[in-house]
């Protein structure tokens, strides 16, 4: 493996190292207990790189989330674009099993943060906010597409069925965390993939 030589390789190498080192803490100890100096003695550099890197532990949070809806996003948008809302919101969930099985220690951390941000942690919350309602959006968008063309009934609650899917997915997801030797990650997502289908009506 090539050494990194220049000193933004370097810098990219350490800032991945630091971000893994935060998501594996989250994941163990999460987030009100995670610290700098614990991020930067996993990573195998100083406090004081954490702290040039990110310039606080909000900072370092807000770089981490980043990353990893990004990869996340990515596992999604590879599986191409779907013909049905149905297809697409099926695409979502292949692409959740994909990240769970490449990001494992990544993707606990996310859902860790998920419910931390109940607490009262006002960065935290907001960028959750923000997650859940782009999802939500994402998925009423998918849904008035399939609208417009004449495949799903005009009345289609499409609000009440963004709800559904996210709730479906949060909650299923929060049950294999809590409890992974009664629920895995993969009956987890099919009981999704089956609400999916539930919801959505068939094609006309």
């Amino acid at each position: 493996m090539r050494l990194p030589e220049t000193k933004q390789e370097r810098s990219a190498l350490s800032t991945g190292k630091l971000l893994d080192a935060a998501a594996e803490l989250i994941a163990e100890v999460g987030y009100e207990r995670m610290t700098l100096a614990a991020i930067g003695q996993r990573a195998g550099y100083s406090h004081g790189l954490v702290t040039a890197r990110f310039g606080s532990k909000e900072g370092l949070l807000w770089a981490l989330v980043e990353r990893m809806v990004d990869a996340w996003q990515i596992d999604v948008e590879t599986m191409g674009e779907p013909p049905s809302a149905s297809d697409s919101l099926h695409a979502l969930l292949r692409g959740m099993r994909q990240s769970w099985s490449r990001h494992p220690k990544h993707m606990q951390a996310l859902y860790g943060l998920m419910f931390e941000a109940l607490l009262p942690i006002p960065l935290l919350n907001e960028r959750m906010r923000e997650l859940h309602r782009k999802l939500r959006d994402d998925i009423e968008q998918v849904l008035r597409r399939d609208i417009d063309k004449g495949v799903l009934p005009d009345d289609l609650d499409v609000l009440r069925v963004a709800r559904l899917v996210v709730g479906g997915i949060r909650g299923a997801i929060y049950q294999t965390m809590l409890d992974p030797k009664k629920v895995t990650i993969s009956t987890a997502l099919s009981d999704v993939e089956s609400l999916v289908d539930a919801l959505i009506p068939a094609q006309r």
